[in-house]
């Protein structure tokens, strides 16, 4: 059984996962949780025992790196008394992935950062291809300029996309549970501790 924290949106939500999910829960915008006792709860929810998970899976971003650090140290601590391995998950592959399934079409995936600037990822066949840093909400990928979905945290109207085709908004900023049976060529697991995402200029998304 597999835990699967994500916060880099701002709004937390704790999954577990046996194949199938077992336990889903959403927490209110920048909401501060005790994540133990969440976890205790879904546990007891679920009849099912901490000595069971085998994995925890952490997203670290990018996003909001107050709220990611939380839930990133929480998944570091965890696996260190359990003695089991993390799984760390980028956000742009989560939401990517995901909404790219559901849409039929490459996914533009955003992360504000500050003021009008995001970070950004375009996700095509399951894979990031393209990210970048955009410092007046105008977001234009050099590799592709045909039709997109659009998910994460900008609302229709705040941010442009000059270059792109016959985009569309999808409402969509945490990957649901169900998410996790798509993403299973991406969920390696690490022998050490997680670290949060904190650019998105230079960083290689292959795995994450």
């Amino acid at each position: 059984m597999k835990l699967f924290l994500q916060t880099s949106s701002g709004q937390p939500s704790l999954i577990l996962w046996d194949n199938r999910v077992l336990f889903e829960a959403q927490y209110d915008q920048m909401q501060r949780l005790d994540y133990g006792d969440e976890l205790a709860k879904a546990l007891t929810n679920t009849d099912r025992q901490m000595s069971e998970l085998d994995g925890i899976i952490v997203d670290i971003g990018p996003g909001r790196l107050g709220s990611t650090r939380t839930a990133v140290a929480f998944a570091n601590g965890l696996g260190f008394a359990l003695d089991i391995a993390l799984t760390p998950l980028g956000s742009f592959l989560s939401l990517g992935v995901y909404a790219e399934s559901l849409h039929a079409r490459p996914c533009l995936v955003l992360r504000k950062a500050a003021r009008r600037q995001y970070h950004w990822a375009l996700v095509s066949g399951g894979k990031i291809v393209e990210t970048g840093f955009s410092l007046d909400a105008q977001i234009t990928p050099a590799s592709y300029s045909g039709p997109a979905v659009v998910v994460g945290d900008a609302a229709e109207g705040i941010v442009a996309f000059p270059t792109l085709k016959d985009v569309i908004w999808a409402n969509l900023n945490l990957a649901p549970g169900e998410a996790l049976s798509l993403l299973s060529e991406h969920l390696i697991q690490i022998s050490g501790q997680a670290v949060p995402l904190v650019e998105t200029e230079t960083r290689t998304y292959e795995h994450i």
